[in-house]
């Protein structure tokens, strides 16, 4: 039987960008002459770097060289964003596997951070049996204002107060101990004012205003042009209501025209409050009202929403009674995040039926809980991070997913290293669809969207089949398009009739690991983590649930994925929406497709075999099933990246029904780097975004926005777009370095390292070069030893698998291979409790020094 692999490549908050670097390589065996000589082959390939990937320069690793950072006189310069990886400790000794740790009490960075900016630090243990006790200092270089400090056995940030050159320190009382630093992320600051500028597009009551006198006057003699409709604690604030006579008569049902003047008399009633000597201020009575933006702590973080004009879609609909069956390694059902999302019990179904592959102990059963796909920790936790960004539970806790209030039906198909048969993918689909399968079971309702995150190449009649009986029972079924960047056919995405998805990164374009073709339907956000579009020191993953089992038990958490396995959910979670509002067909979805009514067309004009019919957009979806959210407007990009000095037209869609368009550029405190102004060329809708890096500094990135307001006409409400834009200041003098890697072909079964060759950064990337490779089934993996235990990929550590880290794939030696490429970067992952947290690891032994 075929089988099947998961195609989400996870880089959890790996930042990958391009890498490279000189490796060694390993020789053949000597033998007599008599005897006949084994054959032997070459691997050869190249390691990418995030270009924001530095390493603290004096490790314990003493192969790898040491340069001390142990004062401020010594301090290593950083560039803004940057992730670090680092190593402190009180003392030197030997680890009881008899390697020696180094003392490192100490590391001191010197770098330009903006005001707002986190210096975010999670600790690591080098080994079980020492505890940590790391102190994060952020001191100004010039010394004024007071350092700021935070004890950290986990996870801790500091905010920088003010942009200028600060010191940061990591020092260590305990130890030894490892460190991933994360610098660039934004808190956002608010600027007071006196009186504060009414908004143009703000709502509020006409012909009413919130009013305080001046305690000293008390209440005034000369006569007001109204009454206190009610009076506050303070008895000289309260709700005033202006004279009839003062604003506009007419009938209840005013024009447009009418509530237009009445608020503008409203508004010019309380400029002359606000002139009066007796008045301490004058305000409208606004309108709020709850906002569909989640309030989920890591909402921020998704990216990836913004992008489908998904805010716009949840005015409509969150997905309620639609559900969505998702075939993938099972679920974490007790996720904080599932709570309520799940389908009922016995709806849902474990199909893998190898009792040696399940790793749950047994066969086909109704329990599709994930027990982890490894023997031994660093389990991807797949199908959860899918079923996340599908239907995770809008409840103030981690994030959100696209259809906050459908329902998730795990179905388990993948078992033991995230692979599956097609005979146990059929009866899936089929139990999915309602249809009779090897269970006997059937769920109480069929799935309305089957989302199929797996995948591999060679067609299967069978399999075939079965996804042609769904989409017959009215089963709309969606796939990841793959990860080879190929245009093979890739099944069951290549199925007619399944809507296949390829990726896009937070820049709009295609993921350099998607696969592309003409069975290309649609592309959605798979993530790009070579890429920081936001300039938040993090590369640009997919975040969603996920679980932990690097300790040996599951911990709940958040990670960042890349892939066309995140890209398909999103594609599954609009269809929800659409469902939500009334029953869809997978005929009806091929026909909005062709008719461009789901997609925002961002390639060739029409379909492509890039993007299929286009990016997916939540609010045109919702549309086209009958839901009518209130006009909006949007831009021709969601984000933008400038480095060095560049200019760039963006393009507003300002529908009908919208009116008061204000576009202005924002940028944090006085560096007045970014503009927007008119393109000149009579087009209103065009507006051309200047950056100039004129007085900024090298290796700084700087983060501003587009804020475009705008009223919707028949609520005069206010409404807002903001386009995040990053201008990057790339040092030539700074390549990414994330430390001396040690490349290893290690056995696939048992994880036993076979190979192994070094290399250095050179231009931002690694080079390596294995030769006297017997034939074989191989693992790649590679990776730092900065705390100089033996082992790579343990927590702290930079961290490399082919082709992706925790998805690593096996390469079968049969013949010399040459041009494999993959990324590294020191994790810095998310934990339930918030930014930081664990981190997944496998580790695998060092042959020597």
């Amino acid at each position: 039987m075929r089988s099947l692999s998961f195609t989400g490549k996870i880089l959890m908050l790996t930042l990958a960008t391009s890498l490279t670097a000189c490796g060694g390589g390993g020789g053949g065996d000597d033998s007599d002459d008599d005897t006949p000589t084994a054959v032997t082959y070459t691997l050869s390939g190249s390691i990418s770097i995030p270009s924001f990937t530095q390493v603290d320069s004096d490790t314990s690793d003493a192969s790898a060289g040491s340069v001390s950072n142990n004062s401020e006189a010594e301090a290593q310069t950083l560039g803004n964003p940057v992730i670090v990886g680092g190593y402190v400790s009180a003392s030197t000794n030997l680890y009881s596997s008899g390697e020696l740790y180094q003392l490192d009490p100490v590391d001191v960075f010197r770098i330009k951070l903006l005001t707002g900016q986190k210096v975010v630090l999670t600790s690591s243990q080098a080994s079980s049996s020492f505890s940590v006790n790391q102190t994060l200092t952020l001191s100004r270089v010039d010394g004024t204002g007071s350092p700021l400090s935070a004890i950290n056995t986990g996870t801790v940030s500091l905010t920088a107060p003010a942009s200028g050159d600060y010191y940061i320190q990591v020092q260590e009382s305990a130890g030894p101990s490892s460190y991933v630093m994360v610098v660039g992320e934004t808190t956002a600051t608010t600027t007071k004012h006196a009186v504060e500028a009414i908004p143009a597009q703000a709502e509020f009551v006409p012909g009413e205003a919130i009013i305080r006198y001046k305690p000293a006057r008390g209440i005034s003699a000369q006569a007001l042009p109204g009454y206190f409709l009610e009076r506050f604690e303070d008895a000289n604030t309260g709700l005033f209501r202006f004279d009839d006579a003062q604003i506009v008569q007419g009938p209840a049902l005013k024009s447009l025209v009418q509530k237009a003047e009445e608020r503008q008399r409203t508004l010019e009633l309380i400029e002359a409050l606000r002139q009066r000597p007796d008045i301490e201020f004058a305000e409208p009575n606004y309108i709020r009202k709850a906002t569909e933006t989640p309030a989920d702590p890591f909402y921020f973080l998704q990216w990836h929403y913004p992008q489908i004009n998904l805010p716009s879609a949840w005015d409509v609909t969150h997905g309620s009674g639609a559900i969505v069956a998702v075939l993938d390694t099972g679920i974490l059902p007790t996720h904080p995040d599932f709570s309520g999302r799940l389908v009922s019990a016995n709806d849902d179904y474990d199909f893998v039926s190898s009792t040696s592959s399940s790793l749950d102990g047994n066969g086909i059963d109704n329990d599709p809980t994930d027990p982890g796909d490894s023997l031994v920790g660093g389990s991807s936790f797949h199908g959860t991070h899918v079923a996340g960004t599908v239907a995770a539970a809008s409840n103030a806790v981690g994030g959100v997913g696209v259809a906050f209030e459908a329902k998730i039906m795990p179905i388990r198909v993948l078992g033991q290293g995230g692979s599956g048969s097609d005979a146990d993918l059929v009866q899936a689909i089929r139990f999915a669809a309602g249809l009779t399968n090897s269970s006997g079971t059937f769920p109480s309702r069929r799935a309305d969207i089957i989302n199929m995150s797996l995948g591999g190449p060679g067609f299967s009649t069978a399999l075939g089949a079965a996804v042609q009986d769904a989409l017959n029972a009215g089963v709309i079924v969606v796939a990841a398009a793959g990860n080879e960047n190929t245009s093979s056919a890739f099944y069951p995405a290549a199925y007619p009739g399944v809507i296949s998805v390829s990726a896009v990164g937070a820049d709009g374009q295609k993921a350099p690991y998607s696969n592309y073709g003409s069975t290309v339907d649609i592309a959605a956000p798979g993530g790009n983590m070579l890429q920081d579009v936001n300039g938040d020191g993090r590369g640009d993953g997919v975040l969603s649930t996920w679980g932990d089992d690097s300790s040996g038990s599951i911990e709940l958490s958040y990670a960042y994925m890349q892939g066309t396995s995140m890209a398909s959910p999103h594609v599954a979670g609009v269809f929800a929406l659409m469902e939500s509002v009334r029953d869809i067909t997978p005929e009806e979805i091929n026909t909005y497709l062709a008719n461009g009514d789901l997609t925002r067309d961002i390639g060739a004009a029409g379909r492509d075999d890039f993007y299929g019919y286009g990016l997916i957009d939540a609010a045109k979806a919702v549309v086209a099933a009958g839901g009518e959210p209130p006009p909006a407007v949007t831009a021709s990009v969601n984000s933008l990246n400038f480095t060095n000095t560049s200019a760039t037209v963006i393009t507003l869609n300002v529908p009908s029904g919208v009116s008061g368009v204000s576009v202005a550029a924002s940028t944090t405190g006085d560096l007045g780097w970014l503009s927007v102004g008119d393109n000149s060329d009579s087009d209103t809708s065009t507006y051309l975004v200047s950056a100039d890096a004129s007085g900024l500094d090298l290796g700084v990135s700087y983060p501003g926005e587009i804020v475009v307001g705008y009223t919707i006409d028949e609520s005069s409400e206010a409404a807002e777009l903001t386009v995040p834009v990053t201008l990057t200041l790339a040092d030539p003098d700074s390549p990414a370095n994330a430390g001396k890697h040690y490349i290893l072909l290690v056995n696939a079964d048992t994880l036993d390292t076979l190979y192994q060759v070094s290399a250095s950064a050179s231009g931002g990337a690694y080079n390596f070069a294995f030769s006297g490779v017997e034939a074989g089934t191989y693992l790649l993996a590679a990776g730092t030893d900065l705390d100089n235990d033996g082992k790579i990929c343990d927590a702290g550590e930079a961290c490399a698998e082919y082709p992706v880290r925790n998805a690593p794939e096996s390469i079968v030696v049969s013949e010399s291979k040459s041009g494999l490429s993959f990324s590294t970067g020191f994790q810095s992952d998310i934990s339930s409790a918030g930014a930081g947290g664990s981190q997944a690891h496998k580790e695998y032994q060092l042959l020597n020094k």
